[in-house]
Parts: structure tokens; C-alpha cells; sequence
């Protein structure tokens, strides 16, 4: 019998402020949608301060390439194990 690999399918983007940076990055975090937390750990690894983002963050908060990469990574690695 094959071995599946389990991963949590669930993640969400927020912009958020990390340390570090002065500028707000929109990160991937894992779980369906952010709760109100004051803080979490992206999928690329950095502590980040969360907050209700206004439309104007959204827009402007450039993508986490480093969650995306993963993400993707994650994504083939379990397309690959179900062929």
C-alpha cells in the first residue's frame, strides 16, 4: 500500500507587518481564514503582527514569493504522490 503524504490543504493570504520590514507583505498562512490572532508564524517561516487590513493594504502589500514557492512545492509533491 502507498504511503500518502498528509498536508493542510488550507492556507489564506493577509497582508501583515513583520519585523524587519516597515512595509506591509502579504504572506501565506495555514488554516482556512485568519481569527482575530495578534500573531502567527507564514508558511515561509516569519513571525508576523496581524491586523484587520484595509482595501488600500490589500492593493498594495506586494506577494511573499517564499510562501508561494512552498506552496507550489507542496502542491506538486502531493500531485506527485497520488500518480
Amino acid at each position: 500500500m502507498e504511503a500518502l503524504i498528509r498536508m493542510d490543504t488550507h492556507h489564506y493570504w493577509l497582508p501583515v507587518s513583520s519585523r524587519g520590514s516597515a512595509r506591509l507583505i502579504r504572506h501565506a498562512f495555514r488554516g482556512k481564514r485568519w481569527e482575530g490572532r495578534a500573531s502567527d508564524t507564514s508558511v515561509c517561516g516569519v513571525q508576523c503582527a496581524m491586523a484587520e487590513p484595509s482595501e488600500l493594504d490589500w492593493f498594495q502589500a506586494p506577494t511573499c514569493w517564499d510562501c508561494t514557492n512552498i506552496l507550489i512545492e507542496e502542491q506538486e509533491r502531493a500531485d506527485a504522490a497520488l500518480e
